[in-house]
């Protein structure tokens, strides 16, 4: 028996409707907001690999080092430190690494390459979906397990400087922070001045126990003329100043 044109064509019509929703469904996921009761404890950790044996569940693990310094390089390329720019404009940086003082991987982003949402994905280890490049513009505090959240319930003094969506995301963890705007793409000097200005006064301190760093100015010049521009090999040479500068402050303290 065939079937008439018209009922062909609302067959045809309910598959394409069925098609989009699913692509939509994956393509924009709803997020998934996890519970202060879903979020990881101490007796949630596994057994060591090589003994088998579990977590001693009465106490944290020993900290193996005092401090913590992230610094976060928006737009820091692979060819940035290991390529022929490494050794003309990060120095130390590629020092450290080819010593074997420092253990070094390459992190490959996957799409979207926005802010919030990589930011998301580092402190949160989850794989953001397509929805958050709209939620960037204003983004709302961040409720799933993360990194943050686990610092600060550990009684962690957390500072941080930077773009100042870190301070969208997690609002209340920050014992101190002055966030920076990242919409002034022109701006590849005085977003990273903001950032560094504190810096010398804070490694003197003994008050925090991690700070977070996130630098935007090499990001900005990426936008503004590419990767091969003239002001990428300054920018390099800031930024490895930088390092160097955290790096020699964490080791005396740690002396």
């Amino acid at each position: 028996m065939k079937l008439s044109s018209s009922l062909f064509a609302l067959l045809c019509l309910i598959c394409e409707i069925v098609a989009i929703a699913l692509f939509l469904r994956g393509f924009f996921p709803v997020p998934v907001k996890s519970s202060f009761s879903a979020k990881s404890k101490l007796t949630d950790f596994p057994a060591e690999p090589q003994t088998g044996n579990g977590l001693n569940t009465s106490k944290a693990p020993v900290a193996l080092f005092k401090r913590v310094v992230i610094v976060l390089i928006d737009a820091l390329r692979e060819d940035f430190v290991f390529g022929s720019d490494g050794r003309r404009f990060m120095p130390y940086t590629r020092h450290v690494v080819e010593r074997g003082s420092s253990h070094s991987f390459i992190a490959k982003a996957r799409p979207p390459t926005v802010t919030m949402p990589r930011i998301k994905a580092l402190t949160t280890g989850s794989i953001p979906g397509f929805i958050d490049v709209v939620m960037n513009l204003n983004s709302p505090a961040l409720l799933e397990d993360n990194l943050i959240w686990q610092a600060k319930s550990a009684g962690k003094r957390i500072i941080f400087y930077g773009d100042d969506t870190w301070v969208r995301l997690f609002p209340k963890h920050f014992m101190e922070h002055d966030g920076t705007t990242s919409f002034f793409v022109s701006d590849y000097t005085e977003v990273d001045n903001n950032v560094t200005r504190h810096l010398d006064s804070t490694l003197k301190r003994d008050d925090w126990d991690i700070l977070i760093l996130h630098y935007l100015g090499l990001d900005h010049i990426g936008h503004i003329s590419g990767p091969h521009s003239s002001l990428i090999g300054p920018k390099l040479m800031e930024m490895d100043d930088i390092i160097k500068k955290i790096h020699a402050s964490l080791i005396s303290k740690n002396r």
